[in-house]
């Protein structure tokens, strides 16, 4: 990570921090939808992720495209930067418009584009996941650029063991990582698993409605057989309701989810013309718009899993 501490853009806390959400243990119905608003379920059993000796890895995940995804990677990793830990943040969707070309990686000066190394090349053995870490130009934020042809580890069947590849990589890293956020693209084959296998817990963004919610499902599905074959520890530490607004369906769809995954924070996102802009401008939503609306619900949120110490 060769880059100095002095060319970086510091991750500021959000000014005027306050968790303007309400924070619930549990929905207690009946409720009237238009009574309904947006808050976090955490329930009294949650243990948040808190900074120590340990690397800590999460998966975010679901099959289902264009719910969030790679915002919630890029947002909760600023965030978690703004609380001076080291995150490293990794494409682990073989689409173009990934994460690399939010988070940029800098690279180091004269090296050339074909020696750049991505997650494909950790997949081929071509390098270690250290060696594919590229800093960005935020302070503590760095970036596992994807690789233009990461979708073909689908179907090489001559990559042994590829399932166990990320954490492996995760395991033999020296760089003095304290988070590593994988970005998973919208299927659950072998980029999936081998991202679900290599993390503590997983996060899973959706919208409202019915399908979404059957989509959830199939993301579990998933995670239970990666539990049976790889990973027992593996468990859904958040799901967050992405574009929320106030609505019969969104309400059905939280308490839904709260109920069928029981021990984990239930959060909504509101919906942001900022995100996309912050993507244009290649930065974080809290830098590019520090007191968005979106950005602050992914602060609260990030508040809540990496154990902040603040009530509500």
């Amino acid at each position: 990570m060769p880059i100095t501490q002095a060319q970086t853009v510091p991750i500021p806390p959000l000014p005027g921090y306050s968790w303007h959400l309400p924070t619930v243990a549990s929905w207690v119905e009946p409720i009237q939808w238009n009574k309904w608003r947006a808050s976090l379920r955490v329930p009294a059993s949650f243990q948040p992720l808190r900074l120590g000796g340990t690397v800590r890895t999460i998966a975010v995940a679901n099959q289902k495209g264009g719910v969030g995804k790679t915002t919630t990677v890029a947002e909760l990793g600023a965030a978690a930067a703004a609380r001076d830990w080291v995150v490293r943040v990794i494409g682990v969707d073989p689409q173009k418009a990934g994460l690399s070309a939010w988070l940029k990686p800098v690279y180091p000066e004269g090296l050339e584009p074909k020696r750049r190394r991505t997650l494909t090349h950790v997949f081929h053995k071509a390098c270690t996941l250290d060696e594919a870490t590229y800093p960005t130009r935020f302070k503590g934020l760095y970036v596992v650029p994807a690789g233009s042809k990461l979708g073909g580890v689908e179907k090489d069947g001559d990559l042994v063991g590829r399932e166990l590849t990320i954490s492996r990589g995760i395991q033999s890293s020296s760089l003095g990582v304290n988070l590593n956020l994988l970005d998973c693209g919208p299927t659950l084959g072998t980029l999936t698993v081998a991202a679900l296998t290599a993390a503590d817990a997983v996060v899973i963004p959706t919208e409202a409605g019915k399908m979404e919610t059957l989509g959830v499902g199939d993301v579990w599905g998933t995670i239970q057989k990666v539990q049976e074959v790889y990973n027992p520890k593996l468990y859904v530490m958040a799901l967050i309701l992405t574009e929320w607004a106030r609505s019969a369906v969104m309400k059905d769809t939280a308490i839904q989810l709260a109920t069928d995954f029981p021990d984990a924070v239930v959060a909504p996102v509101r919906p942001s013309v900022k995100v996309k802009e912050a993507v244009g401008e290649e930065k974080p939503t809290r830098l590019h718009a520090p007191r968005d609306s979106a950005a602050r619900d992914f602060d609260q949120l990030a508040g809540v899993l990496f154990g902040d110490g603040r009530t509500a």
